[in-house]
């Protein structure tokens, strides 16, 4: 897979104003996740795959002196980022790919990213630069909701138009290790809004039938965790 491909993919959704429709949907869990890190005031984060940058803006908030520099492959989301953009924070964003990060090693207090590792072209390297980035004894926390066993995920390559990384919840924490992360750990996070009402549920591409959309519901995001 070519980073060419991933970034025409991605372009293409942020002109099609799909960066918002994605955030929307990604809003609860990472917000759920973000409550729970502990942010102190003062660290810097990096977000990897920020999108349209409304992650990187949320956790640039999370505590006072607190930075967020997102990172994205795709240059029109990054320009739909900065459009967003609120000069009342401390985040910036930069187009960068996940396997060559231009940062100092050890120059964030920690790493989150939602919804982007399983695109990278090659997920170890990717990893192991995270693992350069963040400073000894700090963080990374990766949701997915794209991984081995959830319901309804099979077929979501095919359909979103580029090869994605398939590996279950322990072919992930076995991922961190290898790239050097300690006490990795993994839970499941599941949206509090639901999967909305059988009875205006309206089959489609992704979703064939509510039972499909309700398994994939409750078996939640993949939130993996480690400490460098």
């Amino acid at each position: 897979m070519s980073h060419e491909k991933i970034r025409a993919t991605f372009d293409r959704w942020a002109e099609a104003g799909r960066d918002a429709s994605m955030a929307e949907g990604h809003s609860d869990v990472v917000e759920q996740v973000v409550g729970k890190l502990g942010i102190e005031p003062g660290e810097q984060i990096l977000d990897l795959g920020c999108g349209n940058g409304w992650a990187t803006r949320l956790l640039a908030k999370s505590a006072p002196g607190t930075g967020a520099v997102g990172v994205d492959v795709s240059p029109a989301m990054v320009k739909k980022a900065e459009e967003l953009h609120s000069y009342t924070i401390r985040a910036r964003y930069e187009v960068m790919a996940f396997e060559s990060l231009a940062f100092k090693d050890g120059q964030f207090d920690r790493a989150f990213s939602m919804e982007a590792i399983y695109y990278s072209p090659d997920v170890d390297a990717a990893l192991a630069e995270l693992a350069r980035v963040v400073k000894s004894g700090g963080r990374v926390d990766l949701v997915l909701d794209y991984w081995v066993g959830r319901p309804g995920v099979g077929g979501w390559s095919e359909r979103v138009g580029v090869p994605l990384v398939a590996l279950t919840p322990d072919a992930w924490r076995l991922a961190l290790e290898r790239a050097g992360f300690a006490d990795v750990a993994h839970e499941h996070v599941v949206d509090r809004r639901g999967p909305g009402d059988a009875s205006s549920f309206e089959p489609s591409e992704w979703w064939p039938t509510f039972e499909e959309l309700r398994g994939y519901h409750e078996a939640g995001a993949l939130w993996l965790r480690g400490r460098v």
